[in-house]
This record gives structure tokens, sequence and C-alpha cells, in this order.
């Protein structure tokens, strides 16, 4: 759990994708990451690790929740990026970012207004669509390259991408497992997730679905 307290500026949900064409058309691309925008990205990863890494989440009530808090959707991008775990920076991943600023802050570009229910359904599809592992970090908060001092940004990052809809809207099913692997029940059920991200009570946390 995190308090989305009056110094968090900024909430960054960042989905992971090995897919990119589940990546959203809406979603303006940008340049593939070089190698000199990996190396100032990994200078800026300070952060401390707020919720632990927690597969199988839903996301369905999170972007509403985070409006509700007082955020508000100001831009999104897509990014090639390259996988800090290959030393030779060749092996590479798809990363979406939705940014929320507090409201009162807040600056949209006529271009992001123009699209943005789009990309707000396009997230809602996100959310509702797979489960995700979530990590959050809480992060300096960063404007033109400089640190702003008493100001934090969140990361919500989101990987291990779990499809639980099939693309004509039916949930897909799948046989429960006991620990050791073997089947239960009568057969294939519905996929749901049993934990969801939200934000309650000024918080954001994960709590049983």
């Amino acid at each position: 759990m995190v308090t989305l307290r009056e110094c968090v500026r900024m909430v960054v949900v960042q989905f992971s994708f090995t897919n990119p064409a589940a990546i959203p058309e809406v979603v303006k691309r940008t340049e593939k990451e070089s190698p000199a925008e990996h190396k100032e990205r990994k200078t800026h990863s300070n952060g401390v690790l707020v919720i632990e890494p927690t597969p199988g989440c839903g996301l369905v009530e999170f972007p509403l929740g985070l409006e509700q808090a007082g955020f508000e959707l100001v831009d999104a991008s897509y990014k090639e990026r390259i996988d800090p775990k290959d030393p030779r920076q060749r092996r590479t991943y798809h990363m979406v970012r939705f940014v929320f600023c507090r409201r009162e802050s807040a600056e949209l570009s006529d271009e992001f207004r123009s699209v943005r229910d789009e990309i707000r359904f396009a997230l809602q599809n996100m959310a509702e669509n797979a489960m995700w592992r979530v990590r959050v970090f809480d992060n300096p908060f960063f404007f033109k390259d400089e640190e702003v001092q008493d100001q934090r940004a969140l990361s919500v990052n989101l990987a291990a991408r779990d499809t639980i809809v099939q693309p004509n809207g039916e949930l897909i099913k799948r046989w429960e497992k006991d620990d050791q692997g073997n089947r239960i029940g009568e057969g294939p059920v519905p996929i749901v997730p049993k934990r969801q991200l939200c934000v309650r009570g000024g918080t954001v946390q994960i709590v049983p679905a």
C-alpha cells in the first residue's frame, strides 16, 4: 500500500509487452530507445520499491480510481526499449506509458486532448482484458531532467501479461490445478483475477478480488 500524499505529483502507469501487436494503435509511437537514452534512464532508476511484485492482478478499477483521486491523464506513448538483462543490448521489449498528473498542475497538448477519450478507452480495455504482475516504485520527480525537491512520482510497473478475454469478448477458460499440478473440478472455468490493483482511501493498494 502507498499513499497518494500531496508530494506525489505524477503517477506513471507502465505496461511491458513482448508482443507489439497487443499495443493499442491510438497510442503515439516514439523512436526506439538508443543506448544513450537507456543509460540516462538507468541513472534515474533510484526509486524505492513500495509494492512488491504481485502476479495475477486485475486492473479494472484502477484508471478511474486515479481520476477520482485527483489525477488527470495527460499523455500516453509507446517505445521499444533495450532489455536491461541483456549485456549486449540487442534484446528489446515494448513499453506503453500512461502519465497521470495532479489535476491542478495538469497540462495537455491540443493533440493529446483530441484523442484522450480514445486513449482512455484503450487503457480501460487493457485493464479489463488481462491480468498483470504489479510492482510500484516511489521515485524522485524530474522536470526537464532536473530533480524537483520534495516532489515524488509513482511508477506502477505492469508485466507478465496474462490475457483473460478472447477477441470475441468471451472469457478464456482453464482447468484449475492443485499444488501438485493436477487438474481439479469438472472442467475448465473462466480465468478471473484473485487480486485487484485499486485506489481506495487515497492509497494505491492490492486487495482481494
